[in-house]
């Protein structure tokens, strides 16, 4: 069971590495990187790393009995994936109201 948890986390946090890049040059990086650090001295230990995956975990347990199913895999990866698309399509209907307010 604890080897299941370690390579869960494991796979938890290769999943979460991309969110320590700075996407598109966007200027996320730092506030990416600072959710990380979380004792603010300017580096991501392995400890802080590691709390962060679990609570990346503990998010998508949703029935808390300490292990992720596929259907909750699943339901989590869904909830982002609709919370990604609300998001950008915000973005757009931004976008489209500053367009038809400068014209």
């Amino acid at each position: 069971m604890k080897k299941l948890l370690l390579l869960t986390a494991a796979g938890l946090i290769l999943q979460a590495t991309p969110v320590l890049a700075d996407h598109h040059g966007k200027g996320k990086f730092d506030e990416k990187f600072a959710k990380h650090d979380i004792n603010g001295d300017g580096v991501v230990s392995e400890a802080e790393f590691l709390e962060n995956a679990k609570k990346k975990f503990a998010e998508k347990d949703a029935n808390n009995d300490g292990a992720v199913s596929k259907d909750e895999a699943k339901a989590a990866y869904e909830a982002k994936r609709s919370e990604r698309k609300e998001k950008r399509q915000g973005k757009r209907q931004g976008r489209h109201s500053k367009r038809n307010f400068n014209q």
